[in-house]
């Protein structure tokens, strides 16, 4: 009986010092990554990406005060097989992430305005669509201001983003989609369009959020369809304008 003990217990601890070797080694990380994210977005909502619509997904609809159900704001917004965000509130893309959207897929960020509630998860979004396979770098759209806000984050998350290239390898993680772009939208005389690609037209407009100045709407324009995403703001004309 000690001896059949000794076997198993030694047949055991072989297996973990082989185990925690093989946790060492990166091509064997890479391969578990990988996995993990097939599973991950396996049952992924497919439909949601179909060319046929404009479709509209609320990713966060929390104030600034602690929630333990909503992320704080967000809105996804899907045309032509691709999906734009506008606002990464805190917790925001954990929500679509378990919902299974491919980040991937991410074509742009849009930013209303630059209160924390709306920009919180601004790097998480970037670095996490990055691993997920997005090949290009990451747009930022946004008022003026918008290319600090994009450069703070940047700088926060350049460390971790070096890390990840050294452990995976850039063949797996590609130096050059690991950035993101900032790209102000002035608006001196009315809307404005902010992207126009693929059939899709999204329209920058102002809207009253004071004391915050400027601060954005944008409408979203795809195949006879259209939806407005207002941001933060009082009642206003533009709005109703925009809509």
């Amino acid at each position: 009986m000690r001896r059949t003990f000794l076997r198993v217990f030694a047949t055991g601890l072989a297996l973990l010092l082989v185990a925690a070797l093989a946790l060492r080694s990166p091509a064997v990380l890479d391969r578990m990554i990988r996995r993990g994210a097939e599973r991950a977005m396996a049952g992924q909502p497919e439909a949601l990406f179909g060319d046929d619509a404009l479709r509209v997904l609320v990713c966060g609809s929390g104030s600034p005060l602690p929630d333990a159900s909503r992320a704080k704001a967000c809105v996804a917004v899907f045309a032509g097989g691709r999906v734009w965000v506008v606002d990464t509130g805190p917790g925001s893309w954990n929500r679509l992430a378990l919902l299974r959207v491919d980040g991937a897929r991410l074509a742009g960020v849009l930013l209303t305005h630059f209160h924390s509630d709306h920009i919180g998860d601004l790097g998480e979004f970037n670095m996490n669509s990055w691993v997920m396979g997005r090949r290009d770098p990451l747009r930022v759209f946004g008022p003026p201001g918008v290319e600090r806000v994009v450069a703070g984050f940047s700088e926060a998350y350049a460390l971790d983003s070096q890390y990840r290239i050294a452990h995976h390898g850039a063949g797996f993680l590609p130096p050059a989609a690991a950035v993101m772009e900032a790209r102000a939208i002035a608006l001196p005389s009315g809307p404005a369009a902010a992207v126009q690609e693929n059939g899709l037209t999204i329209t920058a407009f102002a809207v009253n959020h004071s004391p915050v100045r400027p601060a954005y709407g944008y409408r979203f324009d795809y195949r006879g369809r259209s939806a407005v995403v207002s941001g933060d703001t009082a009642k206003d004309a533009a709005v109703v304008r925009a809509a």
